[in-house]
C-alpha cells in the first residue's frame, strides 16, 4: 500500500530561483534534497516548512501552509536551519532544550522523560549544564535538533546538517535520523550536497537551475553520472566504482561493502 503525500507543492514559482516546482514527500519516509552550492535547497526547505510563505503553493495534510494555525504547524514541525553563526538564548543546555516543551501541556513527569531520552539518544547528557554558546559546532547542533525533535513532531525539517561532520559523527547522525523516522515515525526532509548521505534515504531529489534534475530512489538516481557530474556532484566512491564494473560486465548488481566488491571480483 502506497504512503499518502503528507507534503506537496505545485507549480511553485519563487522569485528568479524556482519556476513551476513540483515535488512530493510520502509520510514516514526520508527524503533528501540535493543540488550543487547555491541551487536553492535552503530556499525550498523554509518554503516546505512555512519559513517563507509561497501562497497557494505547499500543502501539509491537504491544508494550503498558510492556512494553518502558526501554533499548529509549530507543533506539526521541528526544523534545524544552520546559520553561519548558532546563537542560543539560555545559559544552560538543559534550559534551552526544556523551553519548547514549556509551550505545550504535558505534566512534569512525561516532560521529564522525554527531556532524558533526548539527550540520550543525542548523547550530551554529560552537556546539560554547560553553556550551548560555548561547546563545538557539532554538540551545537545537536542540541539544535534536540530542541527541534523534543515536542516529537511529524516533520523534521533539516538543512544541511553534516556539512562540516567527520564520518564518524555523520554516521551517528544517520543513525540518529534512521531512530527518529523509523520509531518515532517523524517523516524526515534533509538537504545536502554529500551524494554520500542519500544512499540510504527513502527518495531523493536531485535540483539543477530551479527544477528538478533527477528524482527517485537513491541508488537508481545514483547511477545517472553523467548528468550529476554536469551538475557539479560528487558521485559517492562505491556507488562509481560500481557502475563502471556493471558497464564492463565485472558485476551484475550494485555494491556499496568494499569487501563485499572484492569477493564479488574474485568469484
Amino acid at each position: 500500500m502506497d504512503k499518502k503525500n503528507i507534503i506537496s507543492v505545485k507549480n511553485l514559482k519563487y522569485k528568479n530561483i524556482f519556476d513551476g516546482l513540483d515535488l512530493s514527500i510520502k509520510q514516514n519516509t526520508i527524503t533528501a534534497i540535493s543540488g550543487s552550492n547555491n541551487c536553492g535547497k535552503t530556499t525550498l526547505i523554509k518554503i516546505l516548512s512555512g519559513l517563507i510563505t509561497v501562497k497557494d503553493t505547499v500543502k501539509f495534510n491537504d491544508l494550503y501552509l498558510e492556512s494553518i494555525n502558526k501554533n499548529k504547524l509549530f507543533y506539526d514541525e521541528g526544523i534545524v536551519i544552520l546559520n553561519e553563526k548558532i546563537d542560543f538564548l539560555f545559559d544552560t543546555v538543559k534550559e534551552e532544550i526544556l523551553f519548547v516543551l514549556d509551550n505545550i501541556n504535558i505534566s512534569d513527569e512525561k516532560k521529564k522523560e522525554r527531556y532524558n531520552f533526548i539527550i540520550k539518544l543525542l548523547n550530551i547528557t554529560k552537556y546539560e549544564k554547560l553553556n550551548p554558546n560555548e561547546l563545538n559546532r557539532n554538540i551545537k547542533i545537536k542540541v539544535l535538533l534536540a530542541i527541534a525533535v523534543i515536542h516529537k513532531p511529524h516533520v523534521l525539517f533539516i538543512d544541511d546538517l553534516c556539512t562540516m561532520m567527520s564520518k564518524a559523527e555523520r554516521h551517528e547522525m544517520e543513525n540518529i535520523l534512521n531512530y527518529l523516522n523509523s520509531v518515532e515515525k517523524m517523516t524526515i526532509v534533509m538537504t545536502t550536497n554529500n551524494l554520500e548521505e542519500t544512499i540510504n534515504c527513502d527518495y531523493l531529489y536531485i535540483l539543477d537551475k530551479g527544477k528538478i534534475a533527477l528524482e527517485g530512489k537513491p541508488l537508481d538516481i545514483l547511477k545517472e553520472d553523467n548528468i550529476i557530474n554536469k551538475i557539479g556532484l560528487k558521485i559517492p566512491f562505491m556507488i562509481d566504482l560500481s557502475v563502471k564494473l556493471q558497464d564492463y560486465d565485472l558485476i551484475r548488481e550494485m555494491t556499496l561493502d568494499m569487501n563485499g566488491m572484492v569477493n564479488k571480483l574474485w568469484k
